[in-house]
Parts: C-alpha cells; sequence; structure tokens
C-alpha cells in the first residue's frame, strides 16, 4: 500500500502533468485561434461533390485558408455557397476583384479543394465578406474529366472482356504451344550445335584477346606519337619555321617589293636599249649596203680601167684612144 508521501508525490506529478498538458493545447490552439480570419463566399451552379469542411483554400499553389461551411442559398435552390476562411497574414491584399477560384483534387486521394488564381496589381482589393463568383468550368470541369476518365475505364474494361474471350482464349492457347513448340526446336537445334557453338565462342574469345593486345599497341603508338609531338626539339622545329616565316614575311613585305620593282625598271631600260641598238643596226645596215653599192660601182669603174689600160698600154702615155690629153 502507497504511503502517504508516495501519494503526494503522485498528485503533484499528475497536476503538473495536467497543467503542461493545458499549457500546450491553450499556446497551440490560441495560435490559430487568435490569427486573424477573413471570411469570403464563393457562389457556385455546379455540383461540389468531394469538398468538404475542413479542406484547404490555396492561392498559388500554398494554403492560406480553409473551407468553412458549405450550404444551399436560401434565395436560390440551385446554388451552393461555399464559405471560406483566409489567413490575413498569408493572404493580405492577395484577393481581388478579379481574382478566379477553381476546385482540384489532391493526387490520387479524390480529396478535393479549393484554389484561389489570377488577380492583378492594378484591380482592387476584394473586401472580407465579400462574395466571389465561380466561374462556369468550376466544378463541371471536375467533373467532366471524371466522366471521361470513367468512360476510357470502362471502354479498358471492354477491350479486356474482348482480349478475354473464349475465341481469344483459344488463340492464345495456339499461340502458346506454338511457342513451347518453338522453345523445343531451338532447345533441340542448340544441343545438335553446341560444338559449334562452342567453337564460335572459342573464336570470338580469341578475337577479343587479339583486338585486345591490338589496342595495346595502338595506344602504346599514340603514346609514342604523343611524345614525339609534345618532344622538345620538334617544338623547336616549330618554333624555328615560325621564325623563319615570320621574316619571309618581312622580306616579302619590305625589299622583295622594291627588288622587284628595281627588277622591272631595269628590264624596261634594257628593253629601250635593245629598240636603240636594233633602230642603229637598221640605220647602219642601211648605210653599209649604200657603200657596198658604191665600192661595187668603184671596182667596176677601175676594173673598166684596167682592161682598158691592158688592150691599150699607150693610153697612159697618150691619154684617151681618142687623142684627148
Amino acid at each position: 500500500m502507497a504511503t502517504r508521501a508516495q501519494q503526494i508525490r503522485l498528485g503533484i506529478f499528475f497536476l503538473v502533468s495536467l497543467t503542461v498538458l493545458a499549457l500546450f493545447f491553450i499556446v497551440v490552439a490560441g495560435s490559430h485561434l487568435l490569427r486573424q480570419r477573413d471570411t469570403y463566399y464563393i457562389e457556385s451552379n455546379s455540383p461540389v461533390s468531394g469538398l468538404n469542411q475542413g479542406a484547404d483554400v490555396k492561392y498559388l499553389g500554398f494554403s492560406i485558408g480553409r473551407v468553412e461551411d458549405i450550404a444551399i442559398a436560401q434565395d436560390n435552390l440551385a446554388t451552393v455557397v461555399v464559405k471560406i476562411s483566409v489567413e490575413r497574414r498569408l493572404a493580405e491584399n492577395a484577393i481581388r476583384t478579379d481574382t478566379e477560384v477553381r476546385m482540384a483534387s489532391l493526387g490520387i486521394t479524390g480529396l478535393k479543394y479549393i484554389e484561389l488564381f489570377g488577380g492583378s496589381d492594378q484591380a482592387p482589393v476584394l473586401p472580407p465578406g465579400s462574395t466571389i463568383v465561380a466561374d462556369v468550368t468550376f466544378f463541371s470541369n471536375m467533373q467532366e474529366r471524371a466522366e471521361v476518365l470513367s468512360a476510357k475505364v470502362e471502354q479498358v474494361i471492354d477491350n479486356l472482356n474482348a482480349l478475354l474471350s473464349s475465341d481469344n482464349q483459344r488463340t492464345f492457347n495456339e499461340l502458346l504451344n506454338n511457342a513451347d513448340n518453338l522453345l523445343a526446336t531451338t532447345n533441340a537445334l542448340v544441343e545438335d550445335n553446341r560444338a559449334a557453338f562452342d567453337e564460335a565462342a572459342a573464336n570470338m574469345l580469341g578475337t577479343s584477346r587479339s583486338l585486345v593486345q591490338t589496342s595495346a599497341t595502338l595506344a602504346a603508338m599514340v603514346d609514342s606519337l604523343h611524345v614525339l609531338l609534345m618532344g622538345a626539339k620538334l617544338q623547336q622545329t616549330v618554333d624555328d619555321l615560325q621564325v623563319t616565316m615570320h621574316q619571309l614575311r618581312q622580306q616579302m613585305d619590305g625589299p622583295v617589293p622594291r627588288l622587284v620593282a628595281r627588277v622591272d625598271t631595269v628590264i624596261s631600260h634594257i628593253d629601250q636599249t635593245f629598240v636603240g641598238i636594233d633602230q642603229t643596226v637598221g640605220a647602219s645596215r642601211q648605210n653599209l649596203l649604200r657603200a657596198m653599192q658604191e665600192l661595187e660601182e668603184t671596182l667596176q669603174n677601175i676594173r673598166e680601167t684596167t682592161e682598158l689600160i691592158r688592150e691599150n698600154p699607150a693610153v697612159l702615155i697618150r691619154g684617151r684612144s681618142d687623142g684627148t690629153q
């Protein structure tokens, strides 16, 4: 049996535990209850199946509030009024007069939530207590998508039923039997040609080893070529070639053009000199021809004179043969 001191300690323990638990609930619940929340209403003429009280209200993807109540409008039985509350600090001045609303689904769970989107900075801020009129596609899109999805599911089920019909089952059985026969034939073929397959595998192994050796040789060759290309002598040769090309370029840009111009000038002068020589030679030829003609005439006269003296030497004493002195 517990002593009085143990009972007192147990009572103090329970009292402290209850106090801490109460403080925890007060702090946690108070942090939610004391938050300032703004209330808005959403009116829609479409069904709201799947949307329950406490569902999230999101703006641009993050939660800013919850659904407080869902009811039928008193003045219009075809209208559903959804009451939502939004934390002011999370969406202060975010809900505008042109803000749009739609219902979305949380993954494959089927749970629905309300998402606010749109709105521009130029539009006035929508005051708390106002009504956000949902678009025609607020809930109807979800229903249409669900109907399309269900139709597709039904079509898939019908296709499966048609696929699993008795005729198709017989076809499948025949196909499986043919596959078994094909496997058996393949197995027998493999057993009959196992030696050939082993030899082909051995040849492939040898070829692979040869390829490995060839790859190693090629790698060594590439390394040698790399060493040759990266060697100091080749680099020095390349540098010398660059210097030579630079000097040749300087020569081509400097003295060589001037030398070529001078050579052209000399050739032009030589050409003029040859033209002068040709003209001089032509004139000398004419003079020489005239001199030759005169020399020929002189020789003819001397010949005639000689013939005359040979025939009559007295001419030298008497003069001409006609008696003239």
